[in-house]
């Protein structure tokens, strides 16, 4: 009795699948309709790999005659158009779909390929075409790549719209790390702890400052020693330069001004102002993420990369200073407090440009390709290699429109007793300076919302 229950159950199965593949393809034969209805299953599914579309090209190619051209097209023919339907009444995102049918129709083709090129092919069950391996990984590695890409771009938006928004952004947590979670969450709850106790003492963006400076002395200690060294070495070289053009020339001293202590303070001052420029902006640029936390601003990213590298450069200005007096090559300053104010002034400046070329650079990061560019161009105005007293007066505006030559001019005079800078406007320089702090600081507000990393 079980046996007959289970042919009249078998035979109904079939019926109902005969019945199902006409009133889907009904303008096709019964056996091509099965194989179309068929087709349409897999075409329907959402898995990305190749083997079940090959298992069912094979499994209908098996049913039907298959000897010729001909027949074999037919097949094909019911299959693309079950696939097809499957897709379509799946709702498959585009490139999954798109995914499927050049699948479906790679193994078709080398199929063929194949029954054109053996004779009596019987395309068993372990058979696999020629070929399939090579020509099926790319469509897959393509489509993930792809995939991955989609995937990010709406979590960069999604962030993106959170914030703009002031919304919490929640994301779905993996289970292999729910256990990390439960311990992130254990530090920030004793963080905040620390924060409630210290709230009168500390605002949480100077907490967040003193936080960050261990991190960016960690990530120069990174670096290579070669690119420390360079600290010292680059003023050196550029030092040398200024000095062996003004000794061929036959020039010791300048406007009351011996050349090496000129040089030195010209190129010394030069590097300080390039490294915290390009430091600060690169520093806001590759921090970027840290800005998705309200505790840290880009001011404070640039900041405390300027800081390292103004207390290198102090630190490189005495070396400079106390070991070229004691051969006899540089003059001691006339005014300590006066270069220690300027030079501060000219750290400041460069803090205040790599705050805002760090803000551009994360709104655009091809910028960053032009800031070498600006900082060249700068360096041949700005006081480095000269003043302006050494220029034709109808010249001179080419290098005073720059607010780094006024600096660099009354940093000299600062320094030395017998040159008093006729052209530098100290009124000039400051508007200069507090434009740029101010543009600065109203760039970073910018940038919030663009800080998720691309």
């Amino acid at each position: 009795m079980s046996k007959t229950d289970d042919r009249i159950a078998a035979w109904r199965a079939r019926r109902e699948q005969q019945q199902a593949a006409l009133a889907a393809h009904g303008d096709l034969p019964i056996q091509l309709a099965l194989i179309a209805s068929r087709a349409e299953t897999v075409g329907r599914s959402e898995d990305e790999a190749s083997d079940p579309v090959l298992a069912m090209v094979l499994e209908c190619v098996r049913a039907e005659p298959h000897e010729t051209v001909g027949e074999r097209r037919r097949v094909y023919d019911a299959i693309a158009r079950g696939f097809e339907r499957g897709i379509e009444t799946g709702n498959l995102q585009s490139d999954y779909a798109e995914l499927r049918r050049r699948q479906l129709r790679t193994i078709i083709r080398l199929i063929e390929a194949d029954a054109r090129s053996v004779e009596n092919a019987d395309f068993r069950v372990d058979y696999r075409p020629t070929g399939l391996n090579e020509a099926l990984d790319p469509l897959i590695g393509g489509y993930r790549r792809r995939r991955k890409r989609s995937e990010e771009e709406e979590s960069r938006q999604a962030r993106r719209r959170a914030v703009l928004a002031d919304e919490v952004y929640t994301i779905a947590v993996p289970e292999e790390e729910e256990g990390d979670l439960v311990y992130l969450r254990d530090l920030l709850a004793r963080v905040d702890a620390r924060r409630s106790a210290g709230a009168g003492r500390m605002s949480s963006h100077l907490r967040a400052f003193w936080a960050l400076l261990p991190y960016q002395f960690l990530l120069l200690k990174s670096e290579s020693r070669v690119a420390l060294a360079w600290t010292l070495i680059g003023p050196a070289v550029l030092m040398g330069l200024l000095m062996s053009a003004y000794f061929l020339a036959g020039i010791h001293t300048i406007l009351n001004m011996d050349v090496p202590t000129f040089a030195m303070l010209g190129s010394t001052s030069w590097f300080m102002l390039r490294q915290i420029i390009f430091r600060s902006t690169a520093a806001v640029h590759a921090l970027r993420t840290l800005l998705n936390l309200r505790a840290f601003s880009p001011a404070i990213l640039g900041l405390g990369q300027g800081l390292i590298y103004m207390c290198s450069y102090t630190a490189v200005y005495i070396a400079l200073i106390g070991g070229g007096y004691l051969a006899g090559l540089f003059t001691l300053p006339a005014s300590v407090p006066g270069v220690a104010f300027w030079l501060a002034c000219i750290g400041l400046m460069a803090l205040a440009i790599g705050i805002l070329f760090g803000s551009i650079a994360v709104i655009w990061p091809y910028f960053s390709r032009f800031a070498p560019v600006i900082e060249r161009a700068l360096q041949m105005v700005s006081g480095v290699i000269l003043v302006s007293e050494q220029l034709p007066v109808q010249y001179r505006w080419v290098v005073l429109w720059s607010p780094l030559s006024h600096a660099e001019q009354l940093l000299r005079s600062a320094y030395f007793e017998g040159y008093k800078s006729e052209d530098a406007d100290p009124h000039y320089f400051f508007v200069w300076l507090g434009v740029l702090t101010v543009v600065a600081f109203v760039s970073q507000r910018l940038v919030r919302s663009r800080s998720v990393p691309g």
